[in-house]
């Protein structure tokens, strides 16, 4: 992959939406990872799920490895859950403070991926917080689009 290819994922209509609280930990480790990638947006393979996170400052987008969605002449991968804090990191009262999430499912039966993106995601950033200390790198554009075009 160069530094000029765009990777794009698509967003189905949404299903259903919560609201949740996401773990500290989970959200204090994504931004340092983050942070060091120095890019706007950080990729963590959950092989367990065979799902794909993409942190970015303000969502955590899981797409499935296995759907793919074609709109228009463009394809793409298929975004199933996401994460959006309602609360801005500035607010927090402190690093052990929980953040209060919305959740988004784009399809039925999302509820036992969610279960198991909780824990998994956060040991998925653990061991590439352990192998890439030093070399997170993103090599390519990110696009995120409506699978629908308005």
């Amino acid at each position: 992959m160069t530094a000029h290819d765009t990777q794009s994922f698509f967003t189905p209509d949404e299903f259903f939406c919560l609201e949740t609280r996401l773990l500290s930990q989970t959200y204090n480790l994504a931004h340092v990872l983050l942070n060091r990638s120095q890019s706007s947006y950080l990729f963590i393979p959950v092989r367990s799920l065979q799902y794909l996170a993409i942190i970015e400052k303000n969502a955590f987008w899981f797409v499935d490895s296995l759907a793919y969605a074609v709109r228009g002449d463009e394809g793409g991968r298929l975004i199933r859950v996401s994460w959006h804090p309602l609360t801005s990191a500035r607010e927090r009262e402190g690093l052990t403070q929980n953040m209060d999430c919305r959740v988004i499912f784009y399809g039925e039966d999302m509820s036992e991926i969610q279960k198991r993106l909780n824990s998994e995601f956060y040991q998925s950033m653990l061991l590439i917080d352990q192998r890439h200390r030093n070399s997170l790198n993103t090599d390519c554009n990110v696009s995120i689009l409506p699978l629908r075009s308005s």
